[in-house]
């Protein structure tokens, strides 16, 4: 499952992922990228991951892949919050093909993610 978070940074959206996500999960979670992009330019987003187990199929690891694809240069900076060593691989694989900066954090650095994310605000559409 995943949820919105609430985060003190305007600017910034968060969420959470949590156990193994299905693919009506990343359509849910699709669905509310879409309507928040459609009220913010480029904002941020910080990604918690702490509790995530993986895809429930492949069918649902497509859904994230087509999320990605679609969203490549919606943020301006994506924080991902996680203490497995292939989302930091896999955030390091998916920067090139992004105009967002990507960068992982240990689940202890909650505050300095959102903190990152969001001295990114502004500044990615000046400079790209």
């Amino acid at each position: 499952m995943w949820k919105e978070l609430a985060i003190e940074a305007p600017g910034v959206l968060a969420l959470e992922c949590a156990g193994r996500l299905s693919e009506r999960d990343f359509d849910e979670m699709h669905a509310w990228i879409d309507r928040q992009i459609a009220q913010h330019d480029r904002p941020a987003l910080v990604v918690l991951m702490g509790a995530f187990d993986g895809y429930e199929s492949p069918s649902a690891f497509w859904a994230d892949m087509q999320i990605d694809a679609r969203h490549a240069d919606d943020f301006a900076r994506v924080a991902f919050v996680a203490d497995e060593p292939w989302i930091e691989w896999a955030t390091k694989a998916g920067d090139p093909p992004t105009r967002a900066e990507l960068r992982c954090f240990a689940p202890n650095e909650r505050e300095e993610a959102i903190a990152w994310a969001a001295a990114g605000i502004g500044a990615a559409d000046a400079s790209g």
